[in-house]
């Protein structure tokens, strides 16, 4: 009898243990959706939402939020009452609603879009007609490098010039806590940033970084590539149709660019025209995250933080 009971509590164990197996393996997790207007000038809502397998970004936004679509349900019109202005209407004009996840534009209507645990998606609601191509924002970090595109990631390297060895190494650090594992920080140098299996962080000073041809052409097509500064002397912020709205004695930008058209992996730039500004710019990435939450790009001065593309 002492034989048989202990046979059934064997088999009792096995089966407990593959019930735990399986319960571990299932993906849990959340997604985080940010809901803004005006190239992420303001934010409207967000919201946490428990993760499920097979869960698309349609699912997550017909379930969480009061949508319209249009085109057989595959393309969203509306969210929360604010409407698409060219779908539908007669007077049409070019404002739509766009989603990016993990910061990166979509290339896929939102019922085709299968999410990944802690993903970020944000939808933003803005104009159009400018015709500027930016199709990567910082808005979702640290997601864009540690989550990636539908599950698939990429190494990331970090590029810096000699000042700003310690900082970068803070990155470094902070992005392998938060789970990326396949990451390098380098000395600054021109081979090597076009390659598009790769994303790059590039930390330095204008006058440096802005000599390299590689960045040349992505400043020189700003209009293209989503690029709301420019460094004379001073900074100076953009509109999303490519005016001056401020200058900035002091300051530094965060920024990001796909490489090559199509592609997940991107570039971002950490710089500016003073190195305190700088500095303090990058601290942003490692210390406090959270506030670059739902941001396009930004500029950092001594005092204070600014949303670019600005609203003016």
């Amino acid at each position: 009898m002492k034989k048989i009971i202990s046979f059934f509590l064997a088999i009792m164990f096995v089966f407990l243990c593959i019930g735990c197996n399986q319960q571990d393996s299932v993906e849990t997790g959340k997604v985080n959706v940010i809901i803004s207007k005006d190239f992420g000038n303001k934010e409207l809502s967000k919201k946490n939402v428990d993760f499920s397998k097979d869960l698309s970004v349609m699912e997550v936004m017909e379930e969480n939020f009061k949508v319209e679509t249009a085109y057989g349900g595959g393309f969203i019109n509306a969210i929360d009452g604010l409407k698409s202005g060219f779908t539908g209407v007669k007077d049409k004009k070019k404002k739509d609603w766009f989603y990016y996840v993990n910061g990166i534009l979509a290339q896929v209507g939102a019922e085709d879009y299968y999410l990944t645990p802690n993903d970020f998606i944000i939808w933003d609601y803005h104009d159009w007609d400018n015709n500027i191509y930016g199709s990567s924002i910082i808005g979702a970090y640290p997601m864009n490098f540690t989550n990636g595109q539908e599950g698939d990631l990429f190494k990331t390297e970090i590029l810096h010039t000699k000042e700003y060895e310690k900082e970068s190494q803070e990155v470094s650090t902070f992005l392998k806590k938060k789970g990326l594992e396949n990451i390098d920080v380098k000395n600054l140098k021109e081979e090597g940033l076009e390659n598009i299996q790769t994303n790059t962080i590039v930390i330095g000073t204008w006058e440096e970084i802005s000599q390299i041809d590689y960045l040349k052409d992505f400043y020189k097509n700003g209009n293209k590539t989503g690029l709301f500064f420019r460094i004379e002397k001073d900074i100076q912020a953009l509109n999303s149709k490519g005016n001056i709205t401020d200058e900035y004695e002091k300051g530094a930008v965060i920024t990001s660019m796909v490489k090559e058209y199509g592609v997940s992996t991107s570039i971002w730039l950490v710089t500016g025209n003073d190195e305190k500004c700088i500095k303090k710019a990058v601290k942003l990435l490692y210390e406090t995250p959270e506030k670059i939450k739902g941001k396009f790009s930004i500029i950092v001065t001594e005092n204070e933080m600014i949303n670019i593309p600005t609203n003016k």
